[in-house]
């Protein structure tokens, strides 16, 4: 049977955003990561950027909804949408339990990043969380609050759709004869001229799940469309690739103006 330990005990005092430790070195170049989420007075952090930065291996257990966090002698066992954590076979309570968010699993950094020996310093002007451990900075931002914008000009799903085929038709021009003409109805000039100039995106590979958090508007004219490569891709299951296609609104509606690529080495979580 599992121990019991109380929050108050064990993890109330590292969860608390006031008063944290300052960090004490920093022998590398800060890695900073801009969608941190602050929720009930805590600071919410991607699972992945716990793995990459703070040198814990993840393991994500589809069918348990289970994710595993290992670093030398310290083992924690988070469930997704659950507040219930077993630290290194103790069971512990959290206010803020795993939960998904924008295609990610988010949790509580001040928690994970403590219960691996990390220092962890909030600053309450910036609306900055500094992590450092073994001479590793990392510098989590929270995300700006989400932008209002009128329901007659967001995004419809058909739009959607009909972006993410483009670009995955974008993937290789040598069918298309007049490149220009078929996308400006999609695409901006400027990114035209980009597809054209490189022969087509960087990665050929097309993207086919869209899920319902894959808009996101920045500004009242502007949005990012997000995808990834999913569990079942060529680059599964030790890599992810991600595409991020910046949207603007144009006299016209939406077009696309750039797409970013991402190829992360990770444990795929749902």
């Amino acid at each position: 049977m599992f121990k019991k330990m109380s929050l108050t005990m064990l993890a109330a005092s590292m969860l608390v955003l006031p008063n944290f430790s300052s960090s004490s070195y920093a022998a590398e170049a800060p890695v900073t990561i801009d969608s941190g989420i602050l929720k009930n007075n805590r600071v919410l952090i991607p699972l992945r950027a716990v793995s990459e930065n703070l040198g814990a291996d993840v393991d994500w257990n589809q069918q348990q909804k289970t994710i595993r966090i290992t670093k030398d002698a310290t083992e924690m066992v988070l469930t997704l949408n659950s507040n219930k954590v077993l630290l290194n076979q103790s069971e512990i309570l959290l206010d803020v339990p795993a939960e998904l968010n924008y295609n990610s699993t988010y949790v509580p950094a001040r928690f994970v990043s403590q219960t691996l020996g990390a220092d962890v310093n909030w600053n309450q002007k910036t609306g900055q969380a500094t992590i450092t451990l073994e001479g590793k900075q990392l510098q989590v931002t929270m995300q700006k609050p989400q932008v209002q914008v009128p329901n007659a000009k967001k995004i419809t799903d058909k739009q959607r759709q009909v972006f993410v085929n483009k670009l995955n038709e974008a993937t290789d021009l040598s069918s298309i004869k007049q490149i220009r003409t078929y996308f400006s109805p999609y695409f901006t000039d400027k990114f035209i001229n980009e597809i054209i100039r490189s022969k087509g995106l960087k990665y050929d590979f097309k993207f086919t799940t869209i899920y319902p958090s894959a808009i996101s508007y920045t500004e009242t004219n502007s949005a990012k469309l997000t995808q990834s490569s999913g569990p079942n891709s060529k680059y599964a299951p030790n890599e992810t690739l991600y595409r991020t296609a910046k949207l603007v609104y144009t006299s016209k509606g939406w077009k696309i103006d750039s797409v970013d690529f991402s190829l992360v080495k990770e444990v795929l979580n749902p």
